[in-house]
Parts: structure tokens; sequence; C-alpha cells
């Protein structure tokens, strides 16, 4: 590995990126053709079903053979809706790969660096691996644990409160907030949210911004049956899954993965919040923290219930990055 792998990669990654709300269920990739230090074709996948990055940088290049292609993800090695890209590549003549990271899907799962190295084309990889590993973070897990990557995301105040003692919440947050908040929902599979908030708030959980031409479904949690059946999310034609039996979170997010959802956007409210904390059932949490106060405790908040005595059996996470957001702050964190 040396510099020019890493810029060459770093681009890649870049092209990945743009097909952040499109590829779903599929990863997203990039692919960049270098010859003597020069980009020579490019291309990343862009949706699901259509061609994949390798195939597409190989159209945008007038002549691959002998080119180092740069891959965020093994090339796959198998008949999908496209052909593997594995052998589109040998047979291109590329003469070298560089891979970020191995696909963990079943399907390929090393099978496509192997049929490269089979024909004799030199591979390396984990060139910022953890990179690409963070940029396709809900594919890998759902991949590797065969559930769904859950992301807990609220907007709460500063000390915590979900809305008001009177269960005002409008707005808690800024409208940059809020819009950053919506982009959230243009990329998870599904989007979360407990029957008491249903109930109350009647959401429809869509999406609003455009991004994303896939498929969306909503799931709510409603063990007690608080959602009127003319609840909007029930008549609107959309798809939703209403679980009204009592099972636990574990159970609801291995049928989900059954029926093919990959990444659930948890919205709340609260109980929610705190059930999926509890029993340590989620990958990442975006908080977007309003600078008010507004205490009540009895006001809902980030976490309800049982607390701990301890700090030692305290629920921990780590946080990743913290920034602005028009006057409020967006906090990423992470399990421990």
């Amino acid at each position: 590995m040396n510099d020019d792998d890493e810029r060459f990669m770093r681009r890649a990654l870049e092209l990945a990126e743009n097909g952040r709300y499109t590829t779903s269920p599929n990863p997203m990739v990039g692919c960049v053709l270098v010859r003597d230090g020069a980009i020579v074709g490019e291309g990343f996948h862009q949706r699901a079903g259509e061609p994949h990055a390798e195939i597409e940088a190989l159209r945008a290049c007038s002549d691959p053979r002998g080119t180092t292609a740069y891959v965020s993800l093994e090339p796959c090695a198998h008949h999908g809706r496209t052909g593997p890209c594995a052998d589109a590549l040998i047979e291109a003549g590329v003469a070298r790969v560089v891979v970020a990271m191995s696909d963990p899907h079943a399907l390929v799962n090393g099978r496509g660096i192997e049929k490269l190295r089979a024909a004799g084309i030199d591979v390396t990889t984990g060139v910022l691996e953890a990179e690409a590993r963070r940029l396709n973070e809900k594919f890998v897990w759902s991949a590797t644990h065969q559930l769904p990557f859950v992301l807990l995301k609220a907007a709460m105040t500063l000390d915590g409160k979900l809305a008001t003692i009177a269960r005002e919440s409008q707005w808690i947050t800024s409208v940059e907030a809020r819009e950053e908040s919506l982009k959230l929902r243009e990329e998870f599979d599904a989007i979360l949210a407990g029957g008491g908030t249903v109930a109350a708030d009647n959401p429809r959980l869509t999406r609003r911004l455009g991004l994303s031409p896939t498929p969306w479904t909503r799931v709510v949690l409603d063990a007690d049956r608080m959602v009127p059946p003319h609840a909007q999310l029930l008549i609107d034609g959309g798809s939703t899954i209403h679980y009204t039996d009592r099972i636990d979170l574990a159970t609801v997010l291995a049928d989900l993965h059954a029926r093919g959802i990959q990444s659930v956007l948890v919205e709340g409210g609260a109980i929610v919040h705190s059930e999926f904390i509890r029993h340590g059932l989620w990958q990442k949490m975006v908080l977007f923290v309003a600078p008010m106060i507004v205490g009540g405790g009895d006001a809902p908040s980030i976490f309800s219930g049982d607390a701990v005595a301890r700090l030692t059996d305290a629920y921990r996470f780590r946080f990743d990055r913290a920034e602005f957001v028009g006057s409020d702050l967006m906090i990423t964190a992470y399990p421990v």
C-alpha cells in the first residue's frame, strides 16, 4: 500500500457516497480506474438492480487493460440481478485491484478476491477499511448479524426531555435540525415508533425530501393497542407493519430482517427508546439537543423507567462526533 492507494481509494469512497439514498438493499460502492497515476475511468453503484460501480467505471474507460482498479467493496463473484464484477474486471484486462474491505454478504465473503487472484491479478486489501466500513455500516451489520441496523434518533432539550410535562414537543429543535433529521428517514428501510407516540401525535412517518426512490416501511409497536384504526399511517395506503402482540424487541428485529428490512430508524417515544437502550439493541444514536431546559420529573425523557443505582451499571456509549446544526447540537454516538 502507498500514498497513491489511499488517495485513489478516498476518491472511490467519495463516489460511493453518491448512492447513500438510492442503493438499498445494496451497499454503496465506488470504483476508480487508474493508469500511470491518472484516473482514466470511474463510477459508482447508483441503484439496486442497475450496474455496479466496477461496470460503470469500465464503461467510462476507453481502454482498461493494464489499469489498477480501486474498489470500496470487494467485487462480487456471483450472478444476481447483474453479472459478477470480478469476471468483468478479469475480462477487461485489469492488472491490479485494490479493495477497501471484503464483502460480508454470504454470497461474496472473499470469493471475489479469490477469483481475481486465481486469474493472476494482483490484489491489495484493507486500504481505508475503517472508512469503508463506516460508509456501509448498515449493510455490514445486517449481513454479519442477520438483523437490521438500528439507529435511535431523538430531538431533546439540554436536560434530556423529549417534551414538556404537558407533552408539548413541537418544536424543540430548529428548522435546520429538523431538516437534518428528515434526511435520516431517506436512508433507512423502516421508521419505527411506539403506539403511544402514534396515538398522541398521529404521525405519517413519511419521507418528505425526495432524496430516495427506494420503498420504506412504517413500524408501530402497539402491544397495548393504543393506536386507533383511523390513524394516518394505517389508512394512507403506505406500507405499515403494526405489531399488536406483546413480543420482545429482539423477535421484532428478527422478523423485520426476515422481511428484507436491513435498517431501522427508531423515532420514539420515550418508552421505545428506553427499551432499545435497556436491552442493548441499538447500533447508533443521533441526538439533536436544543439549548433549552424544561424540567419536570414526569416529562418524557430519552430514558425512562427503572434507574440504575450505581454508575458502574450505567448504560454507556461512545461519543463519535458533535456538530452544530442551526442553533442545536447534533451528537452522534455508538455503543461502547
